[in-house]
C-alpha cells in the first residue's frame, strides 16, 4: 500500500486508505443533523399536536419526552438506525448528516473538478 495514503492519527497512530478524507471533508463541508430536532419532527407527524391526560391538555412531543424519556430515547435510537438502513442518513465520525447533502456535495465537486 502506498504511503500517498497514510495518515497519522492522534488516536490511532498511522491509517491508510480513503476513508478518512471522505469523513474529513464530509465533516468539514456539511453541517450535521441535529437528530434531536429531526426526530421530533418526524414525529410531530406521526401524533397529534396535543394529549389530554385528564382535563390537562399538553403538547403530545414534550409530554412523551418529559413522562418517559427512556422510552423517547429507545424511539429516537430505532428511527436513526432505521433511517441509516434506508440509507437517508450517514454516520461520520459519531455525527449524523443526511445522505441527499453528501451525495449533492460529491456531485457539486464532481462537477467544479470538470470545469
Amino acid at each position: 500500500m502506498s504511503d500517498d495514503l497514510m495518515r497519522i492519527t492522534e488516536d490511532n497512530g498511522p491509517e491508510y486508505g480513503l476513508d478518512w478524507i471522505i469523513s474529513d471533508v464530509v465533516s468539514q463541508e456539511l453541517t450535521p443533523i441535529n437528530v434531536e430536532e429531526a426526530f421530533e419532527s418526524s414525529m410531530e407527524g406521526c401524533y397529534e399536536e396535543t394529549t389530554k391526560i385528564g382535563w390537562l391538555e399538553y403538547d403530545t412531543i414534550s409530554a412523551i419526552k418529559e413522562l418517559d424519556p427512556l422510552s423517547w430515547k429507545i424511539a429516537r435510537d430505532e428511527w436513526i438506525d432505521f433511517e441509516m438502513s434506508d440509507d437517508r442518513i450517514i454516520e461520520i465520525e459519531g455525527e449524523y448528516f443526511w445522505m441527499d447533502d453528501v451525495e449533492s456535495f460529491i456531485k457539486r465537486e464532481l462537477k467544479d473538478d470538470e470545469s
